[in-house]
C-alpha cells in the first residue's frame, strides 16, 4: 500500500472514531439533562411540601374543632382556679347578703326594736308562733323576763331565739324547717326575737321582713 493511501485511509478511520465519539456524548446528554430536570423537580416539590406544612402549623389549619392556636390565651391553671373560687365566693356573698328576708314569727301590726336595736317584739294579732328559718332546736329555756324560749340554730351557725311562748310545741334536737310552728301565744301578747351570728348579737331588721309582719 502506498504512502499516500494509508494516510487517506487514516484520516477516514481517525474522522470515523471521532464522529463515533461525538456521537456516544451527545447520545448521553438527554440522559444527564433529565437527571438535572427531576432533581429540579423533586427540589420543587419538597419546598411546596414545607412551605404548605410552615402554613398548617401557623394557622392550625386542619385541626378538629378549631382547638389549636390557644397559646396566646393560656393562663396559669392556678390562677384560672383562683379566679373560679373568687368567683363563686362572689357569688355565695351576694345570695347571702341579698336574700330573702324572713317570715315573722307571728302576725302583728306592732313591731318595736329594743335593747339596742338587738330584740325585736311582735304584738301577736294570731295565737301562732312559726319558725324564721331552718335549723335544730338548739335548746328550750325559760328566760326570767321574756318567759319560755326556745333557740334554733343554722347550719351556718346562725341563731335565732323565740321568747313569751305560752306553750311550746318542739323538742330539743328536732328540726324544723321555716314556717313550722314552733308553739303558740295569746292574742295580744308579745312575742320578741333574737338573732345571732356565730354568737354575736344582730340587728334584726336586717333579716326579717316586717311589712309581711304587719299583714
Amino acid at each position: 500500500m502506498k504512502l499516500d493511501e494509508m494516510k487517506v485511509q487514516y484520516e477516514r478511520s481517525r474522522d470515523g472514531f471521532e464522529h463515533e465519539t461525538d456521537f456516544a456524548v451527545e447520545s448521553k446528554k438527554p440522559d444527564v439533562k433529565v437527571d438535572a430536570s427531576g432533581m429540579v423537580i423533586k427540589i420543587s416539590l419538597c419546598a411546596a411540601v414545607l412551605a404548605l406544612a410552615i402554613i398548617v402549623r401557623a394557622f392550625g389549619v386542619g385541626k378538629t374543632g378549631g382547638d389549636v392556636v390557644e397559646t396566646s390565651a393560656y393562663s396559669d391553671p392556678s390562677d384560672t382556679e383562683r379566679q373560679q373560687r373568687e368567683q363563686i365566693g362572689s357569688l355565695h356573698y351576694v345570695e347571702t347578703g341579698a336574700f330573702a328576708k324572713w317570715t315573722a314569727p307571728v302576725m302583728s301590726n306592732d313591731i318595736e326594736l329594743l335593747r339596742d336595736g338587738q330584740l325585736l317584739r311582735f304584738t301577736a294579732i294570731s295565737g301562732t308562733v312559726s319558725a324564721c328559718m331552718a335549723g335544730r332546736v338548739f335548746s328550750i329555756e325559760q328566760d326570767e323576763q321574756l318567759g319560755s324560749c326556745v333557740r334554733i340554730r343554722s347550719d351556718t351557725d346562725c341563731e335565732t331565739v323565740y321568747y313569751g311562748f305560752e306553750t311550746v310545741s318542739v323538742q330539743t334536737d328536732s328540726e324544723v324547717q321555716a314556717g313550722d310552728v314552733l308553739g303558740t301565744v295569746a292574742p295580744g301578747r308579745s312575742i320578741y326575737l333574737k338573732v345571732l351570728e356565730k354568737g354575736a348579737p344582730q340587728d334584726p331588721t336586717e333579716y326579717v321582713d316586717l311589712s309581711l309582719g304587719n299583714e
